[in-house]
């Protein structure tokens, strides 16, 4: 990889811990979009004097999962295996769980692959997609960082583990990025370079049921607001810009971005 050195002056800074995880299919054949028309990754970030919270939270619905089971108490937890569509209360009761974290940001990329269809190279390479929604990821992450209420942090990112990835050359991309010409994004706030992590971190975990209660959202109709009930109720988390903002901040689309924002629940969701 190609050196680049965070200054010394911001490893001073209070630090912001951050989780990424990501939801949905990276595939582009025929089967793939229509199983998963989206892929999308998300970041949670909160101050690290606030760490504990998400201990609290992972640890809470570790026992609410694994209620009955003892000897499971420290198995982590995932959307897709205990967060099913038939157990609505349990997403609701995980939504009020993430909710509960009052520092807590989160920031959504969203690939629509329907609509990526004029980059071929995003179709063709699964390594390049993830590189790229990484990316974007990231930079929302340094500006984050930058503008945290209460003043600037340096972000210490962890990214959940993907297989059959390599996550070395996602690392050398991204350090190429932030070597080169990147339009004034303080990459210097983000503490490199980032790390990749099993699920046996309780951040990863939020971040993974943050995810699924996206994906829950957009895989409903785009006319059915009750898909996104729950999304709904960790809204006031969602990055804003200064102007109360969401689109490009919080949620940022890459493709068409009416693919989000034609949908029922997002006008309650913008206006938070």
């Amino acid at each position: 990889m190609a050196a680049f050195h965070v200054p010394v002056h911001f490893g001073q800074l209070p630090k912001l811990h951050v989780y990424v995880d990501e939801t949905g299919d990276r595939g582009f054949s025929a089967r793939s979009q229509a199983q998963s028309p989206f892929f999308a990754m998300t970041a949670l970030a909160l101050p690290q004097e606030d760490e504990w919270m998400v201990t609290c939270a992972a640890g809470g619905l570790r026992a609410l999962v694994h209620s009955g089971q003892p000897q499971q108490l420290l198995k982590p937890i995932h959307w897709v295996e205990h967060f099913k569509a038939k157990n609505p209360q349990r997403r609701s009761q995980a939504a009020h769980a993430l909710a509960s974290i009052p520092t807590a940001r989160v920031i959504h990329v969203i690939a629509h692959k329907e609509t990526l269809h004029q980059d071929a190279e995003l179709r063709r390479d699964k390594g390049v997609f993830y590189n790229y929604t990484t990316r974007l990821l990231l930079e929302r992450v340094a500006y984050l960082a930058r503008e945290w209420p209460g003043g600037k942090r340096l972000a210490i990112v962890r990214l959940g583990q993907v297989k059959h990835m390599d996550h070395r050359d996602c690392a050398s991309y991204l350090d190429r990025v932030r070597s080169g010409e990147t339009f004034g994004v303080p990459w210097q706030h983000i503490k490199w370079p980032p790390t990749w992590v099993n699920t046996a971190c309780n951040g990863i975990q939020l971040a993974d049921v943050h995810a699924g209660l996206l994906n829950s959202a957009l895989s409903g109709n785009p006319q059915d607001t009750a898909c996104a009930e729950n999304l709904q109720k960790i809204s006031h988390q969602l990055r804003r810009s200064a102007r109360g903002d969401l689109d490009g901040y919080g949620i940022k689309v890459i493709g068409d971005k009416r693919f989000v924002t034609e949908r029922a629940w997002w006008p309650d969701l913008k206006n938070r």
